[in-house]
């Protein structure tokens, strides 16, 4: 993969470029860029397969750079040192990023969820969501785009009843009866998933609330979802579920 690094902070460029040298085999650096309208300028001109691009510098942030290209044909690699809001609506569209400092499993990991993102071509539609997203409140997401095993499945939030843990995996359970098996675990999806609509009730279940079709008192109680399943509330998450039906 031909690729282009995109940061304003020159050291942290070069120690990027240093560490895709030593660990990762097939990512070539064909340019370095320090600012957005660099990185425009070079991308234009080199056409590169994947770009590592910084959140937030000066003279436009990686979304503002994004905005530019009606068609972007280029995967996606955010680095950022700001873990908050920006790097939320990352993950809730399934784009790759890495927190500086950078680890280097983590960085290894990806570029490869990034090489089967352009083999799948899936890219695009990440890419077109996630910019949906950065245009939304955190209350108004509507788009998720899942990694499953064999590549990337995009769906409407409301579409979900319930996920379940699965050890490292979450399987998401589905309006229409489709179950899919997640690569990430159900703790992403707590944090990503808006509140009052998703609620955790249990620590191998998050639900959809607006799915709860009945409760049934107990020391916790249980739910009965819109596809008959039955799940158990915590009794330390009753209240939270209680507070979150009421406001539905």
């Amino acid at each position: 993969m031909r690729a282009i690094i995109v940061d304003d902070e020159q050291l942290v460029a070069q120690n990027l470029r240093s560490l895709l040298t030593r660990y990762c085999t097939g990512v070539e650096i064909i340019g370095i860029a320090h600012s957005a309208h660099e990185a425009e300028k070079m991308i234009k001109e080199s056409d590169p397969d994947l770009i590592f691009l910084d959140v937030e510098m000066p003279g436009g942030n990686g979304f503002d750079l994004l905005r530019r290209f009606p068609q972007i044909r280029f995967g996606v690699i955010f680095v950022t040192a700001f873990d908050h809001y920006a790097v939320q609506a990352i993950k809730f569209s399934a784009i790759d990023y890495l927190l500086k400092p950078i680890d280097i499993n983590e960085l290894v990991t990806a570029v490869q969820k990034a090489r089967e993102q352009l083999k799948s071509r899936s890219i695009n539609q990440s890419l077109n969501i996630l910019l949906h997203n950065m245009a939304q409140p955190a209350t108004k997401l509507q788009k998720l785009s899942l990694p499953t095993l064999d590549g990337m499945t995009f769906i409407n939030i409301n579409d979900i009843v319930y996920c379940q843990s699965d050890g490292n995996y979450t399987r998401f359970h589905l309006e229409n009866g489709q179950k899919l098996l997640i690569t990430r675990q159900i703790g992403v999806y707590e944090e990503l998933l808006p509140e009052p609509l998703f609620c955790r009730i249990h620590r191998q279940y998050i639900i959809n609330v607006n799915r709860v079709t009945r409760y049934v008192k107990g020391r916790g109680g249980h739910v009965v979802m819109s596809d008959g399943q039955e799940i158990d509330v915590a009794a330390r998450k009753k209240d939270d579920f209680l507070n979150a039906y009421s406001l539905i």
